[in-house]
């Protein structure tokens, strides 16, 4: 329903609701939903908290339906009350311990371990040079490094797959590692 056409059901349906006839309120309620919902939603970033504040603006609205005095100013009225209780459920929810699935989620969230942008490029930089330097070094040292370093084994089983003594692996390593400092 457009905007044009949730304007008129308000003017046809208000005066009735407002003398108390439900069915009449309920229609406005279908009508508006959607608003009052994404106005909560963009407040709290909680669907089912939008949902919940939805809810509680009909009601309030509801309740003091008969001090409204002009029709034409129900939905920004409405609109009022749902960003003041949006704001309210904000307030509340900063002093209430967090539980459950918020829990988890705020502590993922915090301890979130994607870097971000900024270090991602940093550490694509780090990457690209370690590679170029990496390339740079003889094969059977830059074969060390990588089955060491990126493979994650030990000079044990590198030294197993390259039949070589350890102590051989270790000192190779060991020079390459030079190598790259210099």
């Amino acid at each position: 329903m457009n905007a044009e056409n949730i304007d008129l059901l308000i003017r046809h349906e208000l005066p009735a609701a407002a003398g108390g006839d439900r069915d009449a309120y309920g229609r406005i309620v279908a009508a508006c939903q959607n608003t009052v919902t994404a106005v909560a939603l963009a407040i709290t970033h909680d669907v089912p908290a939008s949902e919940d504040i939805a809810q509680e603006a009909f009601l309030s609205a509801w309740q003091h339906l008969k001090r409204l005095q002009n029709p034409a100013s129900f939905l920004p009225w409405l609109r009022q009350i749902t960003r003041n209780l949006a704001r309210d459920h904000l307030r509340a929810a900063r002093h209430r311990p967090l539980d459950g699935e918020t829990a988890e989620l705020a502590i993922a969230l915090a301890a979130d371990p994607a870097p971000t942008p900024a270090q991602k490029m940093i550490e694509d930089e780090r990457e690209q040079a370690a590679a170029e330097l990496i390339s740079a070094l003889p094969e059977d040292s830059r074969e060390l490094l990588l089955l060491f370093y990126r493979e994650g084994q030990s000079s044990q089983q590198v030294a197993a797959l390259l039949g070589l003594s350890d102590a051989a692996v270790r000192k190779r390593l060991s020079r390459a590692r030079q190598d790259l400092r210099e």
